[in-house]
């Protein structure tokens, strides 16, 4: 049987999305739709989404449906499975298209044309549907039809040449940033198409290239090589100011920030150093003027405390002093745990409930749901369109369905 939602209370809840997304940046731009309450048709080809058979898996036993990446990243979604390389399968997502009010792709450019299900075609047949395509390097431009993973975007987006330590390799991300900065682009862009369409009851196409989403994360680097031509290069956590990045401590590393002035003079009794208050480091002027005699003194001060208690003792004088937590020390935050950040998840038929992290932004109600089994509403949205069950049979025969 077809375990279908139930209806949603959600800011999203009047919208219906066909999804023609996997991997990472277009299924996250369709999570975040189907948490605020949209509904989500997942199209799946045959054989599913390749993250499916991407681990680490739950229990540590592979399987499609216990991809733990997939299960977080479809979290709410309805999937049927097309083969849209058949005509049928064409003409079925045209007719999901048809009742749609957005719909979201990240294929390779011009994919779709081939498929026959371009831009024009969509309109042809919804003149108010929203389409988000998502692909590496946009729609234009020589490198356009290139293939790119995110250690290439973010690579290429100026920003690994600037992650790690001075005279080492350069860093790559532990997390895909530029993929899920895509994903949140190609949201809030479904979003502002969808208000367009409010006032001019027409649809309309957003576009995100990877690879600029990729070098938005740069931020102040990439303006300051514009407009001063500086290069940024690897400088660790060394910060130009000083106190101002992580030291290490008795049980790991605690972030110290020495601003503002008068917040950081009254801190200096928790380090249990005078000498740091000597008035040869009063001002960071004169602290980055002698950094090595200072930091000196500080770690040596720092080797006889914990990392929790310099920072709750620093918060407490008002300075914005931090840690370096692991995911343990996150996932026990009792911040998150007081928000309810992490939730569980609706019971999933192989492998049962499980938490998620919560919302992004706070904005009604947010409902992670489950993940999808693949081709589990096929029949039930086929129906919906008013294919009898005969029909629907003879396109499982032919592969055109599943």
């Amino acid at each position: 049987m077809t375990d279908r939602r139930p209806p949603s209370t959600g800011p999203l809840s009047h919208l219906t999305v066909v999804d023609l997304t996997h991997h990472v940046a277009g299924p996250y731009c369709t999570k975040l739709l189907a948490s605020y309450g949209a509904r989500v048709l997942k199209v799946e080809r045959p054989g599913g989404d390749p993250l499916r058979r991407i681990g680490p898996f739950v229990g540590g036993q592979p399987g499609p449906e216990r991809s733990l990446p997939f299960l977080w990243l479809n979290a709410g979604k309805e999937s049927l499975v097309l083969d849209l390389k058949a005509e049928a399968g064409q003409a079925l997502l045209l007719d999901l298209a048809a009742r749609a009010d957005v719909l979201v792709e990240n294929f390779a450019p011009e994919v779709m044309t081939r498929l026959g299900l371009g831009t024009a075609t969509l309109w042809r047949v919804n003149p108010r549907l929203v389409i988000t395509s998502i692909s590496n390097f946009g729609d234009s431009g020589p490198y356009r039809d290139w293939k790119a993973t995110e250690m290439e975007l973010y690579a290429l987006s100026g920003g690994m040449v600037a992650t790690g330590d001075p005279g080492a390799p350069p860093l790559a991300a532990g997390p895909a940033v530029t993929q899920y900065t895509a994903g949140l682009h190609a949201y809030l862009g479904t979003l502002m198409a969808l208000l367009r369409r409010a006032r001019t009851g027409r649809g309309d196409r957003v576009e995100v290239s990877i690879h600029e989403s990729a070098l938005d994360n740069v931020e102040i680097a990439l303006v300051e090589a514009l407009h001063l031509g500086v290069v940024a290069r690897r400088t660790g956590d060394r910060h130009a100011m000083v106190p101002w990045q992580c030291y290490p401590c008795r049980d790991g590393q605690v972030a110290i920030i020495g601003g503002p002035v008068r917040r950081w003079l009254g801190a200096l009794d928790l380090f249990g150093t005078p000498e740091l208050g000597a008035p040869r480091f009063r001002h960071m002027r004169d602290r980055i003027a002698r950094r090595e005699e200072f930091e000196r003194l500080l770690t040596a001060s720092l080797a006889r405390r914990d990392k929790r208690e310099v920072w709750q003792e620093g918060q407490a004088r008002g300075v914005a002093f931090g840690y370096l937590a692991d995911l343990g020390d996150a996932l026990g935050s009792p911040q998150l745990r007081a928000r309810g950040f992490f939730q569980p998840s609706a019971a999933h038929p192989e492998v049962g409930v499980h938490e998620h992290a919560g919302p992004p932004f706070r904005l009604g109600p947010w409902r992670p749901g489950r993940a999808p089994r693949l081709g589990e509403h096929t029949d039930a949205v086929l129906r919906e369109l008013g294919h009898a069950p005969a029909r629907v049979a003879a396109w499982r025969a032919e592969g055109v369905v599943a």
